[in-house]
Formats: structure tokens, sequence, C-alpha cells
């Protein structure tokens, strides 16, 4: 999923509110964030689980004008990949690969503690863009390989804790920070039949998104 332009754009238009109101805190980051696509079964009597994958995004976050401490954020994170484990002779999912992506929008509440540490609670949606791709061999497969290039939009709701450390300023007020957040999805969709890999359903599919997730971030303050 191509993001990186609508991604400059929401750091440009945050940039330009924040010079509209100089004495509100604007942050922008990037961050590495590292989770595993959730395990589904795949066969008769064979589950699998992609490997842990780890993907990088930027926020913008703004603090709102009428209530101080609270924020508006905008993001996404870009393409991340990894690839089933399973290979038992009947069945070798090996060469098949799943990637996620995703475009965030939210709100949260930043509670600082002195000049230089910052917790937060967040609350986004999330539009998460998932997509199978590769070669399956399982025992039903006709014909094997079965060849699988698949994808779909899953939207839901994330919650987010976040600790942030803020250095000194350098030049302008611009003040560098670097964090740490966890991330847990409110809700999940959950595999109900063995899937068909020349035509796998989007349940499935949804069902493959990560519970939860952990990331380093890093960034400016202005």
């Amino acid at each position: 999923m191509k993001i990186s332009s609508i991604l400059i754009m929401t750091l440009a238009a945050g940039a330009l509110a924040a010079a509209d109101a100089p004495k509100l805190d604007g942050r922008v980051q990037v961050f590495a964030e590292m989770y595993r696509p959730a395990q589904i079964n795949v066969a008769a009597g064979t589950n699998d689980q992609p490997k842990m994958q780890t993907g990088v995004g930027f926020r913008f976050l703004g603090e709102l004008a009428s209530h101080p401490g609270f924020y508006y954020e905008l993001g996404g994170m870009l393409d991340a990949s990894s690839n089933f484990t399973v290979n038992n002779g009947s069945t070798n999912l090996t060469d098949l690969k799943v990637t996620d992506s995703y475009w965030a929008i939210g709100a949260a509440y930043m509670a600082r503690f002195g000049e230089r540490l910052t917790l937060g609670a967040h609350l986004e949606g999330r539009g998460e863009y998932l997509r199978i791709q590769g070669e399956a061999v399982t025992p039903t497969a006709s014909p094997s390989p079965a060849l699988v290039d698949q994808s779909t939009t899953y939207l839901r709701p994330w919650v987010r804790g976040s600790a942030d450390y803020t250095f000194a300023h350098v030049g302008n007020d611009v003040h560098p920070y670097i964090g740490v957040d966890l991330a847990y999805a409110i809700t999940k969709t959950y595999q109900t039949r063995t899937p068909d890999f020349n035509n796998m359903d989007n349940r499935t599919l949804c069902s493959l998104a990560p519970k939860a997730s952990a990331a380093l971030y890093a960034g400016i303050r202005f």
C-alpha cells in the first residue's frame, strides 16, 4: 500500500497549523513497529503463523487549542511482510508471504511530568491493508501449488500507551525526543473455516491481522 504521499501532505499541513499557533505543542515522529500476524488453521490438523514483522511509519500529533493536553493524530505505517513457516511434506507454505500496512487517525491525551517526560493514552482508527501472495502447497490445493494473491482492507479501533523523553531544545525551539509505545487491537476477526488458498475468503485474511504491537519512536517537538 503506497501511503507515503498522504503522509508527506499530512506532515506539511500539520507544520503549517503549528506555525499558526506557536504556543501549542506539535510533534512529528518516525517509528519502527514490531508485531506478529495471528496464527490460523491452514490445513486439517495444521496451524501456522507468519514470522515477526517490523514496519516503519510516521505520525503527526497536534495539540488542540481549546483543550490543552489533548491531541489529534494522523499517520500510518509502510509495508512490512513475513512468510509462513510450515513445511511438513504434505503442506508447504514457506513461499507464502503476508504483507501489512495501515493509515491511522485518532486522538490522544498527553500528560507531561516536568519538561522532559510525557505519558500518553491514544485511541485511533486504523485502516489495515492486508495482502497474501505466493505459492501454497496443501493436501486440498488443486492445482498444486495454489497461486495466491489476494488483499483486503480491515478497519478497526486500537488503543495505545506511550512514554517519551524530550531533550533540550535545538535551534529555534525545536526539541528532539525518543519514546516507546505498546498498542492493542480492541476488536479481532476470527477464522471460521480452513482456507481455500485458490480463493481465500476475507474473514480468514482479516484473521491474520495482529492483535498487539510494540514500537520505538523518535521525533521533534515544535
